[in-house]
């Protein structure tokens, strides 16, 4: 891959780590404006209800006085919450009209403000006449979150709402801080994952220039090795040594300007990554957890203000829709009681009953009551009103198993589906005098805020709600999927590291084995026929025909190994280029093998047994000098991969047009890791670690080389080994066409 697409490549990995860490941010900033909405407009009509409910109880009349009747045109789709919320603003409106009492907007600013703090939203309100917000910017549109409206004069058209700046700032500042350390990391992974790939590059880079090395140096040794060994014959010993010498020092050149270059690129190395890259993984790890604890927390404390509402709107149901029906029934509708109520009534009440009669039907008409007890602030209209009716309740038992059904239903509406129940306990002691459902506590457990039953709180009602994870994790799924894909990602490039490390030891290992390879099949046989040159030129074994005609042998056998590697070098140079000319022909394989098993025999310092078999296959059509070399590669091969004894099978065989050759040996064989790579170039110098402690040797250009040869034939070269038991190399020539 090219240094500039990799560089493209690491942007465009962190600009995706960005958008989708800002994407989900604002996702979040969204959800967390609806969120905002949905609580700003709870708070406000709480709020409203609350400073309203508190100028009716200011008013100068006994408790239990009925100052006016609300009366909503009846909606049977209407929740009650908004049957309450209008009720309250025709209240307010009477307030204004009856007894010209004003709503103190500052109170139900400070009203509005602790319980949006209770809610976990610290900003600053202001609640004012109601505008059109078609009017406002984009800007101002994105950073307010703007209430519902509340009436105070429907017929003045006097309107309010409650507004609130930049709510998603909490957000902002919590989220910060695990943002930007999980943003340098990942570009500080993406960063050194660069680092390291250039200098892979660069790496391969000076391979590259390496074996171009040895390719030039490979076809220049052809003309003086060939005369070298056509010298061999005519005695010319001192030419032979001038020669060699020659040779010798364009090996020795060539080695030079490798080992020069890997030590400039060993002077430019890039430090280890080891220890980052350890590190990395563990802040990355710890990272993760410190955003889904903090997620996980935040999403558990909005759902602690859920139960808390749930249980608040069923301790509500159970009052008003089940004690105080109860408590209506045993008391009766009798004439004295209509009188009672008839006496409580403001003048102003008096008139509206008369107006409201036989319009039941028609409105749901609700009764305001004046008491003299300032409602808290931590106590909602709805809870206030129960606590009110309670009170008059208590010789009314409570239906625990209507409150657990109630319960459990507004947590189903929510999609909460844990179990759930109800327990009654004694205050302080916390010991239980009745219980429904699930009411053991453990850890991770959610319980309500109790709810006192009686004035001096002795006896108190919670609900319980077994650990709702699954509820709670996938209320911020949004959050936790870019969370996720980013940690992904920072997984990849670590991983992607420590790969990087690997290739690159890998590479540096197999640069020095090219190296060691280079001199063990140039260096060496060039030495070889030096040193016999040297000792012939001077007529020490003028007398020694025998050792005169070993050191001859040895001369002969070392130019023959440099010419072969030549030309195995040159022709893969013409393959790599296209220039290869095949002149194919129908080859006899019997003379051609017999010849190669003499010449590998009289060579081989080990026992070798030969076996040749030939089933409907005497001749293949291919290139007679390619075929050769191909061959005496693979017999070579399984000569120098065994063990003191070898047994090599030669199979020649037709199968429908197609003629096999099968090499095979009992040698060591081939790992299943290895036998995936043995075809690539130069891989067998990755053996040569064992070479330099006396195993075989070799630039692992062979394999390569008999691959290039068959599909150069229009065949294929497969391989079958058992690590350790043997090895079976088949050729695939197919039939002249």
């Amino acid at each position: 891959m090219k240094l500039r697409s990799l560089y493209i490549l690491s942007i465009v990995g962190l600009f995706l780590v960005v958008v989708i860490q800002l994407g989900g941010m604002m996702y979040a900033y969204d959800s967390y404006k609806k969120e905002a909405k949905r609580t700003l407009d709870e708070c406000f009509r709480q709020a409203f209800i609350e400073t309203v409910d508190n100028q009716i109880n200011n008013l100068p009349f006994p408790d239990y006085t009925i100052p006016f009747y609300s009366y909503i045109p009846k909606d049977e789709n209407r929740p009650m919450d908004n049957e309450v919320f209008l009720g309250y603003q025709q209240a307010a409106s009477f307030l204004q009209d009856v007894y010209q009492v004003t709503i103190p907007l500052d109170e139900m600013e400070r009203t509005l403000e602790k319980k949006l703090k209770w809610k976990n939203i610290d900003r600053t309100v202001w609640i004012d006449a109601a505008e059109d917000h078609s009017q406002y910017s984009a800007y101002r549109r994105f950073k307010t979150v703007v209430s519902d409206t509340a009436w105070l004069n429907e017929k003045k058209g006097e309107a309010i709402e409650a507004a609130i700046i930049a709510p998603f700032l909490p957000l902002v500042k919590d989220v910060f801080f695990l943002f930007l350390p999980t943003l340098l990391l990942t570009a500080f992974l993406i960063y050194s994952w660069a680092q390291q790939m250039k200098y892979i590059i660069s790496q391969r880079r000076g391979i590259e220039e390496q074996r171009s090395a040895f390719y030039t140096l490979a076809e220049k040794m052809r003309q003086p090795i060939g005369e070298v060994r056509s010298r061999i014959p005519e005695q010319r010993w001192e030419e032979i040594e001038t020669s060699g010498k020659h040779i010798l020092d364009m090996t020795e050149e060539t080695l030079s300007a490798a080992k020069e270059e890997e030590w400039k690129r060993q002077a430019h190395k890039q430090h280890s990554f080891k220890i980052f890259f350890i590190i990395s993984l563990l802040a990355s790890c710890l990272l993760m957890v410190a955003w889904f604890v903090y997620l996980y927390r935040t999403a558990a404390r909005e759902t602690v203000y859920q139960v808390n509402d749930c249980f608040e709107a069923a301790f509500y149901d159970e009052v008003m829709y089940n004690r105080y029906p109860l408590f209506r029934s045993q008391l009766g509708e009798n004439r004295e009681s209509e009188e009672r109520i008839k006496r409580s009534e403001s003048p102003f009440a008096e008139e509206q009953r008369e107006y409201l009669k036989g319009k039941e039907a028609e409105y749901t008409i609700n009764i305001l009551y004046v008491v003299h007890t300032h409602n808290t602030i931590d106590q909602n209209y709805r809870l206030r009103a129960a606590l009110i009716m309670q009170k008059h309740l208590e010789g009314v038992e409570m239906n625990f198993q209507y409150l657990d059904s109630a319960f459990a239903g507004y947590l189903s509406r929510l999609g909460m589906k844990s179990r759930s129940g109800i327990r009654q306990f004694r205050y302080p002691s916390d010991s239980t005098v009745a219980q429904v459902g699930y009411t053991s506590v453990k850890y991770g457990d959610y319980t309500s805020r109790f709810i006192p039953l009686k004035e001096d709180s002795t006896l108190c009602v919670q609900g319980v709600v077994k650990n709702p994870y699954r509820y709670v994790a996938t209320s911020i799924w949004y959050l936790l999927l870019p969370l996720w894909i980013t940690f992904l990602v920072m997984l990849d490039c670590i991983f992607g590291q420590v790969k990087v490390l690997r290739m690159q030891h890998r590479l540096e290992q197999f640069q020095k084995d090219f190296t060691y390879a280079m001199i063990h099949d140039m260096k060496s046989p060039l030495n070889s026929i030096l040193m016999a040159a040297h000792v012939l030129a001077g007529g020490k074994l003028a007398d020694k025909p025998e050792k005169e005609e070993k050191y001859r042998r040895v001369m002969t056998e070392e130019s023959e190994h440099l010419l072969a590697l030549s030309n195995r070098v040159l022709m893969l140079t013409q393959l790599d280029e296209g220039h290869l000319e095949l002149h194919k022909e129908e080859v006899s394989l019997r003379p051609l093998l017999n010849d190669l098993i003499a010449k590998i025999s009289l060579k081989a310092n080990k026992k070798v047994e030969f076996n040749t078999v030939y089933h409907r296959c005497e001749t293949v059509y291919a290139d007679a000098f390619c075929l050769r070399e191909v061959l005496g590669n693979l017999l070579d091969n399984a000569i120098k991969y065994s063990r003191e004894e070898v047994k090599i099978d030669i199979i020649c065989e037709s199968e429908r047009g197609i003629c096999k050759i099968k090499v095979c040996d009992n040698g060591l064989g081939i790992s299943l890791k290895d036998q995936s790579r043995i075809f690539n170039r130069f891989e067998r110098s990755a053996a040569a670690a064992r070479s330099s402690k006396g195993g075989a040797t070799g630039f692992g250009l062979g394999l390569n080389y008999v691959q290039q040869v068959m599909l150069a034939h229009e065949g294929r070269v497969e391989v079958e080994s058992e690590e350790g038991r043997f090895s079976e190399f088949t050729l695939y020539f197919p039939a002249r066409s």
